[in-house]
């Protein structure tokens, strides 16, 4: 099956791996929301779903490498996409490095300002020798260096300081890439996580310092740089094989790594089978979300085809839009949620009726005030479009990202308004020129939905 993709197709965004991001954003959410002691299980007939619950929430922290996948995809793109259109690529290091801070560099600050504000304010703040280095290595993205910093303000914003150095790595990967092509690339990626390991064995023996390993962008690479393969399979510039769009393959993968990295921890460590288990797990991961990722793009093609986005895809693209303000935030939500929930309530009903609502409320309210405002790229003309694409120029425009949803669901009110209002009332009025029917409407509705501005991948 072709997925190739128009270059021209410069306006379009994927609501599929919106999507995407949404539901490993919310995975995460439920990942760190919910307890997985045996004490939040209830002596009832509820207890082995609520355990089967806590299993499948215990290994939620593996979307982060769908986000890594996701994040190799978009910051590929705009490279693919010129290369699909016969145009020579060129990435300028300055104007990159000036997106990428400019979009994500001050929703992160303020998220920073607000866990420290909030830990002064809860506990206390002692302006140490210490908090300085933690603040100033969060401050320069370094903190997945040193073990002391990687979790100290934010356990998830290693991720981020990860991204930020994949982007730096990101010039390399394309010369590479462009030199000799990416079979050598994705070995140099896997070399790049071996090598890595081996360094902080080495400095481990050499110095005694804890020179972390699962949270560096070395270890990484490798599954960042299937995404940038995948976009360029999107625009027909590679060509996969069949398994790498299906899906039983993805589980084949994701689940089995899944399995070795619980059991990793009863594995004799200094063994062969413990370093090549734990060599294998993230690549593994990686392989199975690249998978994920090819198939979401083939469905994309065939949704456009059909006029039609699935309700699931388009609830989840929505929060999506987003994901960055919920991934920032919602550690914030979950250590200030014992102010709302009932302690004598079910465990999964503060979680799925409290806990996730609020987190999704606060980071809405955060991205409309944090996040939004540095996702416009000033200096821009918006190209002139006719007919249905205006009304998504107008919502690029306006960036509310909520009424492609609210469209959707409207079109099909309207939709079904009229069939009731055809069969009780006789059709007497003459059909206009050029008058839009209902497929139509539902074509400009899906059109809204997915045509959003490329200034905020």
């Amino acid at each position: 099956m072709s997925t190739r993709l128009s270059p021209s197709s410069n306006s379009i965004r994927l609501r599929g791996l919106d999507a995407l991001r949404g539901m490993a954003a919310m995975a995460i959410v439920l990942y760190h929301a919910t307890d997985q002691s045996q004490a939040a299980l209830p002596n009832n007939l509820f207890y082995y779903p609520a355990r089967l619950v806590q299993l499948a929430s215990s290994q939620a922290y593996i979307s982060v490498f769908l986000f890594f996948v996701i994040s190799g995809f978009c910051i590929h793109l705009q490279w693919a996409r010129a290369r699909a259109a016969g145009e020579a690529p060129r990435i300028k290091f300055g104007a990159f490095w000036k997106r990428r801070i400019r979009r994500l560099y001050p929703p992160y600050v303020i998220a920073l300002a607000l866990y420290l504000l909030l830990t002064a304010w809860t506990i206390g703040l002692d302006v140490t020798r210490f908090v300085v280095y933690d603040i100033g290595m969060h401050l320069l993205m370094l903190h997945n260096l040193d073990w002391h910093t990687a979790y100290s303000i934010n356990g998830i914003f290693w991720t981020l300081a990860i991204e930020e150095q994949l982007y730096l790595a990101y010039f390399l990967l394309l010369f590479i890439r462009a030199r000799w092509g990416w079979t050598v690339t994705l070995a140099v990626c896997l070399l790049a996580r071996g090598g890595w390991m081996l360094l902080s064995h080495i400095v481990w023996l050499k110095t005694g310092f804890g020179l972390p390993v699962p949270e560096s962008a070395a270890a990484h690479w490798f599954t960042w740089a299937l995404g940038a393969v995948a976009v360029e399979a999107m625009f027909g510039l590679v060509k996969l094989p069949n398994w790498a769009r299906d899906l039983r393959v993805a589980t084949l993968l994701i689940i089995p790594a899944s399995i070795v990295s619980a059991y990793l921890p009863v594995i004799p460590k200094d063994t062969p089978l413990h370093d090549v288990s734990w060599f294998l797990i993230h690549p593994l991961w990686g392989l199975g979300f690249f998978v994920v990722v090819n198939r979401i793009v083939v469905s994309e093609q065939s949704w456009i085809r059909q006029f039609r986005l699935p309700s699931l895809i388009s609830i989840f693209a929505t929060l999506g839009m987003f994901s960055y303000s919920i991934y920032l935030t919602h550690e914030l939500m979950i250590m200030q949620s014992w102010r709302w929930i009932n302690p004598a309530h079910f465990q999964f009903v503060n979680v799925f009726l409290v806990i996730v609502p609020a987190t999704i409320i606060f980071a809405f309210v955060f991205f409309w005030f944090c996040e939004k405002p540095f996702m416009v790229r000033r200096g821009m003309s918006t190209p002139t479009v006719t007919g249905s694409n205006s009304s998504a120029v107008k919502l690029v425009k306006e960036g509310l990202l909520s009424r492609a949803f609210l469209t959707t669901l409207s079109t099909h009110f309207n939709t079904r308004l009229r069939r009731i209002s055809r069969t009780s009332e006789p059709d007497t009025e003459p059909a206009a020129t050029g008058a839009v029917g209902p497929a139509t409407r539902l074509a400009n509705a899906y059109a809204d939905s997915i045509a959003v501005a490329d200034s905020q991948n």
